[in-house]
């Protein structure tokens, strides 16, 4: 019994133990796939921002925006308008997506040749959430393309979003527009453009200044101007570093923010404008210590380990608990074998004539009752 008590005591204190180690570490906790902007499919707009069972046709209508000329190699605009915003629901919220199919798997524009170059917010994706509040019934918002090859391409614009009043309350909606045809030239020879490898920054830190380094072909002369979230138009001073090489610097930002800049190219050829390339400002996120996770895991690996073990222990019960420690038997069986029984201590009369032939003393001291028993019948003489 006092076995068992010290056993429990100590399973107790481990899993004292166990709980502490998990409760001085921190938890941590993964940013919500279906939230926030980043590269999906048109299939994640039916079904992971919503129950794909319950989704109803949104009423919005949805068009789609771009340049006279799209050459290859050269970024270009592609705007998604969005008409008939919180007149029949009040969407608070609204996703858009750019595709280049409706398949619902593999149909964001990486996959017919198209790169993202900018997705309007600081990112390089093709879904995006934008708020409705303060947009009037209309609203849009632009993306920075480059196609890889001449020919004819597709876009769709699609969009999901809820409702936050009414009888559709909580219900999700999505929509997909037509496709829309964009006719992608090669470039003339002798236009002024920027280099096909050229990569343009899309995020930088609070704080900091930006230096953006251009490479350019065909190009004699390039002004830049830059505006922020409020809409003010500002130049930018450009240095030319070697024929075709230039750079200039953006201010910091003073809090997370998008800032946008564009530069226009003077060559022989005609001038060309190139579109605003979006540059987010975000807060340098903490490094994060992999001490507290690891330990945090051996805990809870632990823990685990030792309810496995708890539970498959077999339990015995109170009447196989007595007979296991309830040894009398042959504990009694034991000394009786260790202690044969002594010889009485009256010895048996001696017969007339003495000891009977070839008996002797010792001998009738033990056995001499049962000789007189068996030669006289009641053990007398």
């Amino acid at each position: 019994m006092k076995g068992g008590i010290e056993l429990f005591q100590r399973q107790v204190k481990v899993l004292l133990l166990l709980l502490v180690l998990v409760a001085s570490t921190t938890l941590g906790a993964a940013e919500p796939g279906g939230n926030g902007d980043g590269l999906r499919d048109m299939q994640c707009g039916g079904a992971c921002h919503g129950d794909a069972g319950q989704n109803a046709t949104s009423s919005l209508s949805l068009s789609i925006e771009f340049a006279e000329h799209v050459w290859m190699g050269q970024p270009t605009e592609v705007t998604i308008v969005v008409q008939g915003v919180d007149v029949n629901h009040d969407e608070g919220l609204v996703g858009l997506f750019l595709l280049s199919s409706t398949n619902a798997n593999a149909d964001t524009p990486l996959s017919d040749g198209w790169e993202i170059l900018s997705d309007g917010n600081g990112g390089m994706g093709n879904y995006v959430e934008r708020s409705t509040n303060g947009s009037g019934i209309s609203l849009e918002h632009t993306w920075v393309l480059r196609p890889d090859a001449v020919g004819m391409r597709s876009l769709y614009a699609s969009v999901h979003h809820g409702d936050a009043g009414g009888s559709s309350e909580g219900r999700p909606f999505f929509g997909v527009s037509e496709a829309f045809e964009i006719e992608v030239e090669a470039v003339p020879e002798d236009l002024p453009r920027l280099d096909d490898a050229f990569i343009p920054t899309s995020m930088r830190e609070v704080g900091s200044e930006t230096k953006i380094e251009l490479h350019t072909a065909f190009t004699e002369a390039v002004s830049v101007e830059w505006k922020t979230e409020d809409g003010a138009v500002l130049q930018a001073a450009v240095n030319a570093t070697t024929p075709d090489h230039w750079e200039f610097t953006l201010p910091a930002a003073l809090n997370p923010s998008v800032l946008q800049w564009r530069a226009t190219l003077t060559g022989e050829g005609p001038s060309q404008t190139t579109p605003w390339f979006a540059v987010g400002a975000q807060i340098s996120p903490e490094e994060v210590e992999n001490g507290p996770i690891y330990l945090q895991g051996f805990a809870m690996g632990l823990l685990l380990f030792g309810a496995v073990v708890a539970l498959q222990k077999p339990r015995t019960s109170t009447e196989q608990s007595a007979k296991i420690y309830d040894g009398t038997d042959e504990i009694t069986a034991s000394m009786a074998e260790s202690n044969p029984t002594e010889p009485s201590s009256q010895i048996a009369p001696l017969p007339e004539g003495g000891l009977p032939p070839g008996w002797t003393a010792e001998q009738w001291e033990w056995y001499g009752h049962e000789y007189l028993a068996g030669t006289y019948g009641d053990g007398q003489s």
